[in-house]
């Protein structure tokens, strides 16, 4: 067979690649995907470089696991599923293009570390070679590109009141050939534990605590949340579900800014919209000025000693510093409730 008969022969297909978006409803990626008619497949990849990387825990990855088993579970009546992948970006695409003929890749944007700005300038360089339209979504309120925050906060509001993406899902017809990608035995066992004091992964999940929030839980927000004790009851405990996309900001600033339960709550629920408009400020802030992921923002602190001592380490981690605050909180940290 030519090489030309051989790229005619394989069945065109778009495809959504998930990061830090694992939920199936205002999801743009997804209902692109959904909206062009062409069969597609859902990939999510576990990179072993971001895995090594010193911000990534085995407590991320049982969430991020755990949170696509979920996605799984709602997606198997539409015989759809979130293929999972361990290697590289470019290893991965490379493997995919020998067997699809790929039109479009859809994704969110994602302000990470530097690593994954370098990583993504490598997809779309093999994109543009292979004749792939890689379209990037903006996630949450978050604005790649800009110069500075001006206008920002504006931008970020219009954002927020933007409509509700409601995905429907269609039938999926696509098996992914077999591959060399499987996660490792060790890993995935590792992965498949999750211990029951971590707070549940998944999109229903974050809606069951954000439902909790806006019932009850969140009546005291404003007034518990710089109480170590109080706060662990009154908070949102969204953090996990936003830092992973189970749930979008706009989803969440939507919801607690139209429940009837802000009437007769308004300062608490009032505070918390104002910690999402923090939670964008500062990702908008990293991704403007992103050499503080190495640099400090003061530059000054650059001039500064910074002596390695394991001793005040270890009793940073372990809550015995001997400051009561610091102390407590590790603690907290360290025993966590449910």
């Amino acid at each position: 067979m030519s090489k030309r008969n051989a790229i005619l022969s394989k069945e065109s297909i778009n495809i959504v690649w998930l990061k830090r978006d694992l939920r199936l409803q205002d999801h743009a990626p997804l209902y692109k995907a959904e909206e062009s008619r062409l069969s597609y497949i859902i990939i999510f990849l576990f990179e072993p470089s971001f895995i090594q990387y010193p911000d990534t825990s085995l407590r991320h990855l049982q969430f991020v696991y755990h949170s696509i088993k979920s996605l799984n579970k709602r997606l198997k009546p539409f015989n759809r599923k979130v293929n999972c992948f361990y290697g590289e970006a470019l290893d991965v695409f490379q493997f995919l293009i020998t067997h699809y003929q790929i039109q479009n890749l859809f994704s969110y944007q994602e302000s990470g570390i530097k690593q994954t700005w370098i990583r993504d300038k490598v997809v779309r360089k093999f994109c543009q070679s292979n004749h792939i339209v890689w379209q990037e979504f903006q996630k949450d309120g978050v604005l790649r590109g800009i110069k500075n925050r001006d206008n920002w906060n504006r931008l970020w509001h219009q954002k927020m009141h933007q409509p509700i993406l409601h995905n429907k899902y269609t039938k999926g017809i696509i098996t992914i050939p077999n591959h060399h990608f499987n996660l490792p035995l060790k890993l995935e066992n590792q992965l498949k534990e999750y211990p029951k004091q971590y707070q549940p992964a998944g999109e229903e999940n974050a809606w069951r605590y954000l439902s909790s929030f806006t019932n009850n839980r969140g009546f005291n927000y404003q007034k518990h949340i710089s109480k170590p004790t109080e706060s662990r009851m009154s908070c949102s405990r969204l953090s996990p579900f936003l830092a992973w996309g189970n749930i979008s900001i706009k989803q969440v600033f939507q919801y607690v800014g139209t429940h009837p339960n802000g009437t007769k709550n308004s300062k608490a629920f009032s505070a918390m919209l104002t910690r999402l408009h923090w939670h964008c400020h500062f990702i908008q802030k990293f991704e403007v000025a992103c050499s503080y992921e190495t640099m400090c923002i003061n530059k000054g602190y650059e001039l500064l000693l910074h002596t390695k001592n394991n001793d005040y380490i270890r009793a940073w981690r372990t809550g015995t510093t001997g400051y009561p605050i610091v102390d407590a909180c590790m603690r907290a940290v360290e025993h966590r409730m449910d």
